[in-house]
């Protein structure tokens, strides 16, 4: 029941406007990141040119190059993120459509399926435009090639202590690709924790204004790039996109990375739980 419920909600929200929205800004992003490198390194020699996944619109690796097109992404995505399925729970109850669906599934197959489908389909979104560039770059350039936009030597010292830095340094290092795919799965598993973060705290506070909920990650993101400046410069970073972002190569502890991740979840299922015995009452 509760894999049907979740199904059939994943496809109404992926339908909605909302979410049809941000899937085309993201794949227009895309395309242009794209088309940008396919003209700037067309014709280079294959000695020459970078490594394909290192031209992805989600490479921290471009900011060596031309960062204009990642920058606007992690400029936009606090808002991008919530925006797909972020309101749903809000709406639900605003339209008095959650009684409907409580006395019809339950009110634990509803909270269960609601949640689980405002986490894929949000990590659907963020994930599939990214994706296809994977395919697009290795269609369109020569998937041997092992060059970097900071021009250093992959025997170069300074090189080698970039790579150390990178989340999955593992997998990197056994393939590129393989670390493009799934970094960019994390990418959007990680965009989807964001969409029932939001769902959860609308559980908790209803307001009239539905806009009121895109400051809960937006704070949350904005306060990690705030702090950052505080601390030493030795010290490893806080900053969000330094550990959803592909090669980057910033010091950084994945310590970090866990606990931010075991908060919201724990905060997420706590906030469902006391709404859900709320609304029983």
């Amino acid at each position: 029941m509760i894999f049907k419920a979740t199904i059939s909600q994943t496809n109404f929200l992926l339908k909605k406007r909302e979410a049809i929205c941000v899937f085309y800004i993201l794949l227009i992003m895309v395309f242009i990141n794209f088309v940008g490198n396919v003209l700037y390194f067309q014709g280079m020699d294959i000695v020459e040119m970078i490594q394909p996944m290192k031209l992805l619109l989600l490479s921290f690796d471009r900011t060596n190059l031309n960062a204009t097109n990642t920058l606007l992404l992690i400029q936009l995505y606090p808002l991008l993120v919530v925006f797909p399925a972020g309101f749903s729970l809000a709406r639900d109850y605003q339209l008095g459509t959650r009684v409907f669906l409580v006395s019809r599934l339950g009110n634990a197959t509803y909270q269960i399926s609601k949640y689980l489908s405002v986490f894929l389909a949000t990590m659907i979104i963020f994930t599939v435009p990214f994706l296809l560039e994977i395919i697009l770059n290795c269609i369109s350039f020569p998937m041997s090639a092992a060059g970097n936009l900071s021009n250093l030597s992959m025997y170069d010292g300074a090189y080698r202590n970039a790579v150390d830095k990178y989340l999955m340094k593992g997998i990197y290092l056994y393939s590129p690709y393989l670390y493009a795919v799934i970094g960019t799965l994390f990418f959007g598993a990680v965009s989807g924790l964001f969409g029932v973060f939001t769902a959860a705290v609308s559980s908790l506070i209803r307001v009239k204004y539905n806009v009121f909920f895109f400051l809960p990650v937006f704070i949350l993101l904005n306060l990690t790039t705030i702090f950052a400046g505080r601390f030493p410069k030795e010290a490893p970073s806080i900053k969000w996109y330094d550990y959803i972002l592909l090669f980057d190569d910033e010091g950084k502890k994945a310590g970090f990375l866990i606990a931010g991740i075991l908060v919201i979840t724990l905060f997420s299922i706590i906030a469902a739980n006391i709404s859900g015995r709320k609304d029983c009452l």
